[in-house]
C-alpha cells in the first residue's frame, strides 16, 4: 500500500487547490445551467436538477435523463465535458506520479 504517500498527496496543496476548483466549477456551471434552463426545459425544475446534470456532465457519465435544450446549454455542457476531461486526467496524473 502507499497509504503515507496518498495522505500527503490528498494535503497537498495542488490536491487541494484542484479539488476547490473542480467542486466550484461544478457549483457555478450548475447555477447558470439552472438559470438558463430552468424555463426552458421540462426537465428542470429544482437546482438539484441541475446539480445533477453538472455532476454526470463533467464526469463524462451524462446519464441522459436530463439534457440542455438551448444553445447556452449546449455550449455550457461542451464546456464542461472538456474541462471536466481536463481534471480528471490532472487527477489521474498527480496519483500515478505517487504509485
Amino acid at each position: 500500500f502507499f497509504a503515507k504517500e496518498i495522505s500527503i498527496l490528498v494535503r497537498s496543496q495542488v490536491f487541494i487547490l484542484l479539488t476547490i476548483f473542480g467542486n466550484g466549477f461544478i457549483g457555478i456551471c450548475s447555477y447558470v445551467f439552472f438559470l438558463i434552463e430552468k424555463d426552458a426545459n421540462p426537465k428542470v425544475h429544482q437546482f438539484i436538477d441541475a446539480l445533477w446534470w453538472a455532476f454526470s456532465t463533467a464526469t463524462t457519465t451524462g446519464y441522459g435523463d436530463i439534457t440542455p435544450v438551448t444553445v447556452a446549454g449546449k455550449i455550457l455542457g461542451i464546456s464542461m465535458m472538456l474541462i471536466g476531461m481536463a481534471l480528471f486526467a490532472i487527477y489521474t496524473a498527480l496519483f500515478a506520479e505517487v504509485i
